[in-house]
Order: C-alpha cells, then structure tokens, then sequence
C-alpha cells in the first residue's frame, strides 16, 4: 500500500514540474523575485505568478521598466481601441512561494534588448 502511494505522489510531483515548466516556458507564468531586506519579504521570496500581458517573464520590484509600446499614427477614420487594463496585485496572482533565489533575482534585472 505505501508503495503504491509513494508511486502515485512521485508520479503526481513530475506532472506538476512539467506542467511549471511547460506554463513558464509558454508564459503563462512569470517569475518574481524580491530581494532580502525588502518591504515585503525580510528575507526575501521568489513567486511564481501568473502573467500580465506585457509583463517580462523574469521580474522585480528592483528591475526597470520596459519601454512603452508603440502606438501606430492614426491617420482617417474610427478608432475601434480597447482601454489597456490596470496590472493586478502581485498577492493576487501568486501561484507559487518558493524562498530568495538569487540567480533569478539577478536575471530579473537583465532587460533584453528589443529590435529595431
């Protein structure tokens, strides 16, 4: 019986190691590191949470911010936009509290260069 509960729970934590690492790889997930000695974390986290549109995949409070987009010139016509919509809490998109790791606080503050 034990034996086969071990199999189950070893069978269940790989899918759900591929399943974290499939979602980061496709960006459904977002990695976000806070330092030790911040305001709200003392000894510092690194959270998995879900994704915002326009939100790099590695982040922290620390991290500059991304360029704005562009927005194509409006020449004739009706514009038909949508209102961009207000980034939710970090609290409430947590998926997952793991403690400080530091390389990826440190890939955090890496920003890539975009294209011309």
């Amino acid at each position: 019986m034990i034996k086969k509960l071990s199999f189950f729970l070893g069978l269940v934590a790989v899918g759900l190691i591929i399943w974290l690492a499939f979602a980061l790889w496709t960006g459904i997930y977002s990695v976000y590191s806070y330092p030790p000695e911040s305001a709200v974390y003392a000894e510092g986290a690194t959270l998995i949470v879900s994704r915002d549109p326009g939100e790099p995949l590695w982040n922290s409070p620390d991290a500059p911010p991304p360029a704005p987009p562009r927005q194509p010139q409006k020449t004739r016509g009706i514009g038909f936009g949508t209102r961009p919509k207000p980034t939710r809490p970090i609290a409430d998109r947590t998926i997952l509290e793991l403690p400080f790791i530091e390389w990826a606080y440190k890939k955090s503050l890496e920003r890539e260069e975009s294209g011309p």
